[in-house]
């Protein structure tokens, strides 16, 4: 059985929608993930 480890993950894309920041994420040992950072809690970029 494998041992756990700290995950340190690493973002391959993250796109917007309507939801919010979708980020696809991935560590060194092949496991996968995706989150989502709600659209109140995203950061709107600064204008020009």
């Amino acid at each position: 059985m494998p041992t756990e480890h700290e995950h340190h993950w690493t973002t391959e894309s993250a796109h917007s929608t309507s939801e919010g920041l979708v980020s696809y994420q991935h560590c060194a040992c092949g496991r996968r993930r995706v989150t989502l950072a709600p659209a109140a809690t995203v950061a709107a970029p600064a204008p020009r």
